[in-house]
């Protein structure tokens, strides 16, 4: 019981001090439109990004299943709701001990970033989850390019391969340097023409 009152205690000290507080100016701008000058995202755009990464992709509708490095990655968009989600399985969730289930909190905190683990349908997933309206080129590539680094360092750093804040409560060495730069590479072929 005591452990619950303490948690409950440190969420509201997060909530009340940590985070910004949101005004009524900020909550009316969520539903503006994209920039003046920016162009809103369409699945015609979502195509040709895809096969930047791989030119044989396969397009259902507003969904894409995309091969990297032999492993899968599912762009999902839905205009209706203005959500695009990039996401590939990462592990099967009923083998999770409860150490790592709190090791893969931790990483959403400090070194997931933009991407995030994710549990569901009995799988641990990388997703990374935006507005589509607002989605431009480069934060795509940094979305998928952040998805598949969740994959490939999970175990390891759980890093998407950008950056790590700190402020959390894992304290454990996580470098492995032998893992592949998945980030730097999907960047560098969206960039590609």
């Amino acid at each position: 019981m005591l452990n619950i009152v303490r948690f409950i205690t440190l969420v509201s000290i997060f909530f009340i001090v940590l985070l910004p507080v949101t005004t009524a100016q900020d909550l009316d701008q969520l539903d503006e439109p994209p920039a003046v000058g920016r162009v809103p995202m369409t699945l015609d755009r979502i195509d040709e990004l895809v096969r930047r990464i791989d030119a044989d992709a396969i397009r259902n509708g507003s969904s894409w299943q995309i091969n990297y490095r032999d492993m899968p990655i599912y762009v999902i968009a839905d205009d209706n709701a203005d959500r695009i989600r990039i996401m590939s399985p990462v592990s099967n969730a009923a083998i999770l001990t409860e150490a790592q289930l709190l090791r893969l909190m931790q990483a959403n905190f400090e070194s997931a970033l933009d991407a995030r683990y994710a549990i569901a349908q009995g799988a641990v997933w990388s997703a990374f989850i935006h507005p589509l309206s607002a989605l431009d080129e480069r934060e795509f590539f940094s979305g998928m390019g952040q998805t598949m680094s969740l994959v490939v360092t999970y175990g390891s750093t759980f890093s998407s391969g950008a950056l790590t804040f700190s402020g959390g409560d894992y304290f454990g060495d996580d470098d492995n340097p032998d893992e592949p730069d998945v980030f730097g590479d999907i960047m560098e072929k969206g960039e590609q023409i």
